[in-house]
């Protein structure tokens, strides 16, 4: 009778047998192997590709609405016109409607409203085009956290008196100022002189040069905007931050109650508010962004599942081929278990190997999007541990379904029936 520790070495001795079998196996056809694994190869690369860029934008596109905050509502005015009265007063939005609600409401410790313009800007040396030029009221700055670098923010009588006064993006002082300092300095921005109080710091990626929309912009008090570019005091947005983020859902009810009857005392029949926070907003992108990864995870599988059918076209081939050195396998103890198993291992090799290769090949391209500069360092695309893992266990699992039909195709081959064919 054997004991337990011959029968774990017997086993061992077997189990190597079989690895060392289903290798040479592969080497023996090796053109066709490699040709099969590149196809996995082909397919993982697409798929670990596509959600690492994918993963990337959603990072990115995460990283700005948090910038903003999770507890800002924002209101906008949109001008369709409305079927019941085409010819009314388009829906606008103003400062007074900013302090109606923080009036009304007890849901906001905080307000601003924005408004926009834009120009030619020129310096005694140098010009720009299409610098955009954002109007703030008071607290603006501090609501979207924007911190001065070099000088100062606006006073309050600069807000009050709309006094033309800017501060400056990182980037866009360094283009019309080079290593000079920008504060004290007169710009003009179309035909308006205003001169530079402050540099904000950079919102974006000083490093790598990429800028973000404030980093481009000039930013002036409110009034000076709606005088020097607007000819009105209508705004473009107004941002108010929640007391509690858990209650932006009544919120944004309360300030539609607190909106809707300015706009109709105001005679504003075309168009209306939209009120809406940045978590549903977030909440909006994730779901388009999962729907994207899922995309493109169900179209790199069709390119999976046709690797799949190659390493499987290759193992029945090898059946066909091997039948003699099966029978003579059988004849002399193989068991139906140890071939199987053989040819089981042969898929899985070559779907891992082949998915290996491509996970690196995928890895090496998403490394070229460090030398280009357009892309934001926030928005690069990086392949993590749980997409790799996941695409291991996808490899896994298409090895075992390629593998299973030809070994059991194998494994049936009876010894004498093999022997007389051959």
């Amino acid at each position: 009778m054997i004991d337990r520790p011959n029968r774990v070495v017997s086993s061992w001795v077997i189990a190597r047998n079989i690895v060392q079998e289903a290798f040479a196996s592969l080497v023996s056809r090796r053109m066709q192997a490699a040709l099969s694994s590149f196809g996995i190869a082909t397919g993982i690369a697409a798929v670990v590709l596509l959600v690492s860029i994918v993963s990337g934008m959603h990072h990115y596109a995460a990283q700005q609405f948090g910038a903003v905050g999770a507890d800002i509502i924002q209101v906008n005015s949109t001008q369709q016109r409305s079927t019941r009265d085409p010819l009314g007063f388009p829906v606008s939005l103003r400062v007074d409607d900013l302090s109606a609600v923080l009036e009304t409401t007890s849901y906001y410790n905080l307000g601003m409203a924005e408004n926009s313009g834009g120009g030619v800007v020129r310096t005694p040396k140098r010009s720009t085009q299409g610098t955009q030029v954002r109007g703030f009221t008071s607290s603006g700055f501090e609501l979207l956290g924007f911190h001065p670098a070099h000088g100062r923010l606006f006073l309050d009588h600069e807000y009050t008196t709309g006094a033309r006064v800017a501060v400056l993006g990182a980037d866009l002082a360094g283009d019309l100022f080079s290593t000079e300092s920008p504060v004290g300095e007169t710009i003009v921005i179309g035909d308006w002189p205003f001169m530079v109080v402050g540099v904000l710091d950079w919102v974006g990626d000083p490093v790598a040069g990429v800028p973000q929309g404030p980093d481009r912009s000039i930013l002036v008090p409110f009034k000076a905007c709606a005088a020097a570019f607007r000819g009105n005091e209508n705004a473009n947005i107004v941002r108010l931050r929640l007391k509690n983020a858990d209650e932006a859902t009544v919120a944004i009810a309360a300030t539609k109650a607190v909106l809707e009857p300015l706009r109709k005392r105001r005679g504003e029949t075309s168009g209306e508010f939209q009120v809406t926070s940045t978590i549903e907003r977030l909440e909006e992108l994730n779901l388009v962004l999962t729907a994207i990864k899922l995309v493109v995870g169900l179209v790199g599988s069709i390119g999976l599942f046709v690797g799949a059918v190659g390493v499987a076209n290759v193992l029945l081939v090898s059946v066909r081929e091997r039948r003699a050195e099966i029978g003579v396998r059988r004849a002399v103890g193989a068991t139906r278990r140890a071939i199987f198993a053989g040819f089981l291992i042969e898929a899985l090799a070559m779907t891992l190997s082949g998915g290996l290769l491509g996970i690196m090949g995928a890895w090496a391209l998403t490394k070229i999007a460090l030398f280009i500069p357009q892309v934001p360092a926030e928005a690069r695309p990086q392949i993590s541990l749980v997409t790799a893992a996941t695409a291991i266990s996808l490899l896994t699992l298409v090895g075992l379904v390629a593998g299973v039909w030809p070994a059991r195709r194998a494994a049936a081959v009876f010894p004498s029936e093999a022997l007389r064919a051959d």
